[in-house]
């Protein structure tokens, strides 16, 4: 894992439906040496595949992430997709859990869920991203197939839509334009030739500048408002260099927590989030009369 592998998976953080040669113009690397570096850290652990990140407010709901402690068995953390309203389970290598959910009302959502799972919460954090545009009937139809297959050809798409290849690649233009969808990595925990990549989560109103100041290579993924939290990617080069950064970061005035944040296994709940992708695409065939 050097700091071209990890460019080059901020990258893919980025827009992992760039082509190979895009990739390679931001890493200096030609597009057969970015696919070899990619089959490498898929081998490794390190790139689980691709998934669609959803902002929920396409659907009207909220951004939640809800963090569980103790020792979470497997099936425990698989079941916890059942819950109300769960996108995605993070089943972490503490053992704990990550749960995002997309409710309509967060002050029920985290009490149904903590009822549902019988676990109290140990943190939650909303996250609000305006919505740019209200998604099309053909937006729907695209963002369906993509949830299936994140990285698939225009040509598979527009097979899969019925739409020409054209069409099919303007919608996925504007889905990622207008940040209504992120195609992203996959990301697990590699640790081999003494050489680190991890997730910090940071709690606290300190900005991502001074951050990363701090700690050198770090992506900010996610951020939440109540409370402020920044979800960071970051590479070291070895075990102590990662708690000495973790130290430093520990220090600022401004933040409050800092927590390692390892994934074992990252689940989506796919079944949810394409009933609500339908459920758009219905409301689009038909719409409300106006008053």
């Amino acid at each position: 894992m050097d700091a071209k592998d990890f460019r080059l998976l901020v990258a893919l953080d980025e827009n992992a439906r760039q082509s190979y040669q895009a990739l390679g113009r931001k890493v200096s690397l030609s597009a057969p040496a970015v696919r070899e570096r990619l089959r490498r850290l898929e081998e490794r652990g390190i790139l689980h595949g691709y998934w669609v990140s959803i902002n929920p407010a396409v659907f009207g709901r909220e951004d939640l992430l809800v963090s569980f402690g103790g020792e979470w068995s497997r099936d425990d953390a698989i079941r916890a997709l059942g819950g109300p309203d769960v996108a995605w389970v993070a089943w972490k290598v503490d053992g704990g859990v990550t749960v995002e959910v997309w409710p309509y009302d967060v002050e029920k959502a985290v009490p149904a869920l903590e009822q549902f799972l019988g676990h109290p919460a140990i943190w939650q954090g909303v996250s609000r991203a305006p919505l740019k545009h209200e998604l099309s009937g053909l937006d729907w139809r695209v963002l369906d197939a993509l949830i299936d297959d994140p990285r698939a050809p225009i040509e598979v798409l527009s097979v899969a839509t019925g739409l020409s290849p054209k069409t099919a690649r303007n919608h996925v233009t504007r889905l990622i334009r207008d940040e209504a969808i992120y195609v992203v990595p996959r990301l697990g925990f590699l640790a081999d030739s003494g050489e680190v990549v991890y997730h910090l989560v940071v709690a606290g109103t300190a900005s991502f500048a001074e951050l990363r100041r701090a700690i050198g290579d770090a992506v900010l993924v996610h951020e939440t408002q109540g409370p402020p939290m920044k979800y960071l990617f970051c590479r070291a080069d070895s075990l102590g260099e990662l708690t000495a950064k973790t130290h430093v970061l520990q220090t600022l005035p401004n933040v409050s927590s800092v927590q390692l944040s390892l994934n074992r296994e990252f689940t989506v709940g796919t079944d949810f989030v394409h009933r609500l992708v339908r459920e758009g695409m219905k409301r689009s065939e038909n719409p409300r009369p106006r008053d």
